[in-house]
């Protein structure tokens, strides 16, 4: 049975991102599946790594949280862009989640040399992401950097990248109502393509 895991991280519950998590949180509720949302901000997750976190050694929260992604068949990422990555709050509940052994592990091919072995390949993964600036500058001067480092930088060591889509939503500052309903007629269609 289909499960879907929802990670969202933004700390205005009026934002726009917020409107996503709810577009998403609606939508599988309409369709009666069966979904958890771990929302960052308003569980007051702390994101900083302590040494002993570092040296392995898991507090019962990041333990639950693993158990949560365990369980989940599909992971919703929900997060705007700040400087050219998501928010510290995400950060930090990747540096502290997804760790070796859990998420990946690396396998050798010789001398200083290895490749990560995702160990969350079953997992089908949609990202959600909202960026203050339009797509062209993004895309041309900067390489689309946010989503590259994202797919590369994480979801390649942990999940099989043919089940990982990013889905970028832009200006989201300058825009009008007209399009923003737009944009989340598009994050409803992208949810009921995957339950």
């Amino acid at each position: 049975m289909k499960h879907f895991l929802i990670i969202y991280a933004h700390p205005n519950p009026e934002s726009f991102n917020a409107g996503i998590k709810n577009t998403v949180v609606k939508t599988l509720e309409e369709a009666k599946a069966s979904f958890t949302v771990l929302d960052l901000y308003h569980e007051n997750y702390n994101p900083v790594i302590t040494l002993d976190e570092m040296k392995g050694k898991l507090n019962a929260e990041s333990l639950q949280h693993q158990e949560m992604i365990r369980q989940a068949t599909h992971l919703i990422f929900i997060f705007p862009v700040f400087w050219f990555r998501a928010p510290a709050m995400m950060e930090g509940f990747i540096d502290k989640t997804f760790i070796p052994g859990f998420a990946y592990r690396f396998k050798k091919l010789f001398g200083k040399y290895g490749i990560p072995i995702p160990l969350l390949k079953d997992k089908n993964v949609l990202t959600i992401v909202t960026h203050g600036a339009p797509a062209l500058p993004v895309k041309t001067i900067y390489v689309n950097a946010v989503k590259f480092r994202f797919l590369l930088g994480f979801l390649s060591f942990c999940f099989n990248l043919f089940k990982c889509k990013i889905v970028q939503l832009w200006s989201i500052p300058f825009i009008d109502e007209a399009q923003r309903n737009k944009y989340l007629r598009k994050v409803e269609r992208l949810i009921l393509k995957r339950i």
